[in-house]
């Protein structure tokens, strides 16, 4: 599928990505779904091209962004993402455990598009997706 997309999921729980792929293939999502296990990982990723392995001359349509990881946290990779302009319009979904108001303006200030609580839900994730109309 050499114009296939991906998805990109920033998580470092091996449970939490679990539930993830489960989620999205429950809500028919047939994306290839590619994971950076931290912050670092996926600045890494990005900063090589931003090429999914399946997604042709693509960078992922959406990135999922958990916010408390190792070696570098959601906010920080939020941030590089916004302050580089190849990927600065590629929508940012911040899917993390807290529901601190603080962390959610932090959120939006830095340019995420939506912010969900975890456990998602396979229509969370569904809406999360169309909501980009990609």
């Amino acid at each position: 599928m050499p114009n296939a997309k991906c998805i990109l999921l920033v998580e470092d729980s091996s449970d939490d990505v679990f539930f993830f792929r489960r989620a999205a293939r429950k809500a028919g999502i047939q994306d290839e779904i590619h994971v950076a296990p931290d912050g670092a990982k996926a600045v890494d990723f990005f900063a090589a091209g931003g090429i999914c392995p399946s997604g042709g001359e693509h960078p992922p349509r959406l990135v999922f962004l958990d916010l408390k990881m190792p070696h570098m946290n959601g906010f920080d990779v939020l941030e590089w993402m916004r302050n580089n302009p190849k990927y600065a319009g590629v929508p940012i979904v911040v899917l993390t455990s807290s529901d601190h108001p603080s962390d959610q303006e932090k959120a939006a200030r830095l340019g995420a598009r939506l912010y969900l609580t975890k456990p998602i839900t396979k229509e969370q994730l569904h809406d999360a997706i169309t909501r980009f109309g990609i």
